[in-house]
């Protein structure tokens, strides 16, 4: 073929590659949508997580400290409250036979995660100890 040829015939092949791109675009889309609804998920159950796990027990030992600087005397309740609070959970959560040996050998394994203490919890009654041993040792001149 001589390039006078070749400059009167070629060929043109055309690709209408719309449909495609669109059908990409849309799945695209549809992944973007999906990744946002997770991450919103996933942010929203760790700020309920972590109010909880931190904040609710902090607001928590905050009132106890203040109640015990408006009346040093109170510590001695709350020290008093806590322990019969304790005693009766105690007494609820003894040895129980349910008859099934799955549930009975097992089941004490979820018991004894709930039972652990958070830091939280030991630093409050730490907080009533102390005001309690305060209102004892001031008494009501103290108060």
């Amino acid at each position: 073929m001589a390039s006078d040829d070749y400059s009167k015939f070629h060929f043109v092949f055309y690709f209408d590659l719309r449909p495609y791109v669109r059908k990409e675009a849309l799945f695209n889309l549809i992944k973007t949508a999906f990744v946002c609804v997770v991450l919103c998920m996933a942010s929203l159950r760790f700020s309920s997580d972590a109010d909880a796990l931190v904040l609710r027990p902090v607001e928590q030992m905050i009132t106890k400290v203040e109640k015990i600087r408006d009346n040093p005397l109170i510590a001695m309740k709350m020290a008093d409250d806590e322990f019969r609070h304790e005693e009766i959970t105690k007494s609820k959560t003894g040895k129980h036979h349910t008859g099934n040996w799955w549930i009975d050998a097992y089941g004490s394994c979820y018991k004894r995660e709930q039972a652990e203490l958070m830091e939280t919890v030991i630093l409050e009654k730490t907080i009533v100890k102390l005001g309690s041993l305060l209102a004892l040792g001031f008494g009501e001149a103290g108060a």
